[in-house]
């Protein structure tokens, strides 16, 4: 089981790989080239326990963190008609998290 510690580091760490991440593509518009930063790579390779921070993320601000979520996942639960929607996508994630038991 993951310590309060180690739970407080992680958090803390994908905070700063997040903001870092959000600065570097704020004036990017193309998803795929948003998802190459090194930022996110990082926040890719933190795996299952990345999964709840980055849905909590998605419920405070919408964005593109569907890349991120599919690589750790192998999953993409947004239904087509909701593809290119930020909100929309944001919100089959997040009803997704709630389901798999990543949050509540």
């Amino acid at each position: 089981m993951t310590t309060t510690a180690s739970r407080q580091d992680l958090k803390a760490l994908f905070t700063q790989f997040a903001k870092q991440w959000k600065s570097e593509s704020r004036h990017i518009t193309n998803a795929d080239q948003m998802a190459m930063f090194r930022s996110y790579k990082n926040i890719i390779s933190m795996g299952d326990p990345a999964i709840p921070l980055i849905l909590e993320e998605l419920r405070r601000e919408p964005d593109h963190w569907f890349w991120a979520l599919e690589a750790i996942t192998l999953e993409n639960p947004v239904p087509e008609e909701a593809m290119g929607n930020i909100e929309a996508m944001a919100r089959a994630w997040i009803r997704w998290g709630i389901k798999m038991g990543y949050i509540s």
